[in-house]
């Protein structure tokens, strides 16, 4: 049973961060001593004086690995919270019977990347470097001063190029897609629309997925996405949900946003889809899922390849494309639906299409061009 507890990461670090850690590496053992020769025989031998006897040989396998995480946002935008619940879940199983702990920096702008990296990776105390967003040029200006560190950087926007440098992502469109459906059957004005951060692949993807979704139980259906141009910013979510509500949307797709749910709170009856992580308990008068990302298949890949590289001297060998998982592989998935707001015959279907997705029956193409 591993226990988390919190410590400060010993560096002179100009700018604030949030330290989370789940404990201390245990010490190497020490080597086993070498055995002692055999005396050799006689006729009649005396007896060999007690000795004590040799300790048993150790593994030089390593037991533990300590993580460090990079967040561009604060370590509650769900961004990061999608990361942290698949670091938990991953702690939790121990891979290679490892003592996976980790430590957090929050609100670190891309302008800083490079020199908050560097300063995090010359403190000699992380085996993985794990910067969750478009960090890559920042990871590529400093990787080759530190070869024994796994480096790893998530999302769009970003530029594989092999080494020790890994690119993960996920792909929720086809758990949007679902999501679209519900949205679809619960519409009475015949639109939909989304709050949106900004026109990223990792944002049209999900959003052209969740519209084509609802027109696959309503040919008919409007759409419309407004983008707020930005990461977080509450009030101009609130804003954009709120003239999307006027113009006729009665279900909104917060993807990437905060302040969506707000919006729909003050409306009347205007259901809501949360983005990212589960988001139901945030606003559930209003919403009925949350389309999810899960980077536990991605966090597996980057301990396989630090363990291959630790205990087999495997050199890092990083794809230049990114490591991506689709929802049958584990990398996203649809947020029960609420049953308060959405009819039992709508959950059916719902469910009915994660079936055909999960066994390949339903195959929801990935867009992420102009949302449409």
């Amino acid at each position: 049973m591993m226990r988390l507890t919190i410590r400060l990461l010993a560096t002179v670090l100009a700018f604030s961060t949030v330290l989370v850690a789940c404990g201390d590496d245990e010490p190497e053992p020490a080597a086993a001593p070498e055995p002692a020769e055999a005396p050799a025989t006689t006729a009649d031998p005396e007896p060999a004086p007690a000795e004590e006897a040799p300790e048993p040989a150790t593994s030089e396998d390593p037991t533990s690995i300590h993580i460090a995480v990079i967040f561009g946002n604060t370590a509650d935008d769900t961004w990061s919270t999608s990361m942290l619940g698949a670091l938990n879940r991953v702690t939790a199983e121990a891979p290679y019977d490892l003592d996976i702990t980790y430590e957090y920096f929050e609100n670190i702008s891309y302008a800083d990347g490079e020199r908050v990296l560097r300063q995090t990776a010359e403190t000699g105390e992380f085996d993985m470097i794990i910067a969750h967003s478009t960090y890559s040029d920042s990871i590529y200006a400093i990787r080759d001063d530190f070869p024994e560190i796994l480096w790893s950087f998530t999302g769009s926007g970003n530029e594989g190029r092999g080494g020790n440098g890994y690119w993960l992502d996920v792909l929720p469109h086809e758990a949007a897609y679902l999501a679209g459906i519900a949205a679809g059957h619960l519409s009475e004005t015949g639109m939909i629309g989304s709050v949106a951060a900004f026109p990223f692949p990792n944002v049209n993807g999900p959003v052209n997925g969740f519209f084509a979704g609802a027109r696959s139980v309503n040919p008919d259906i409007e759409t419309r996405v407004t983008y707020i141009e930005s990461w977080f910013d509450p009030a101009a979510a609130q804003e954009a949900g709120a003239a999307l509500i006027e113009e006729g949307a009665d279900s909104l797709y917060a993807a990437s946003t905060f302040g969506t749910f707000q919006a729909a709170l003050e409306a009347d009856r205007v259901f809501t889809i949360g983005d990212l992580d589960d988001q139901e308990a945030l606003a559930p008068e209003v919403v009925i899922t949350s389309v999810l990302i899960l980077w536990d298949p991605g966090l597996r890949v980057l301990i396989d390849e630090w363990w291959a590289h630790e205990t087999a001297g495997e050199p890092y060998d990083a794809p230049t494309e990114r490591i991506q998982f689709y929802m049958a592989e584990g990398g996203a998935d649809i947020a029960p639906l609420n049953e308060a707001l959405v009819p039992a015959d709508v959950i059916a279907e719902v469910n009915a299409a994660r079936d055909q997705i999960m066994n390949g029956e339903l195959v929801v193409e990935f867009n992420p061009g102009d949302v449409g």
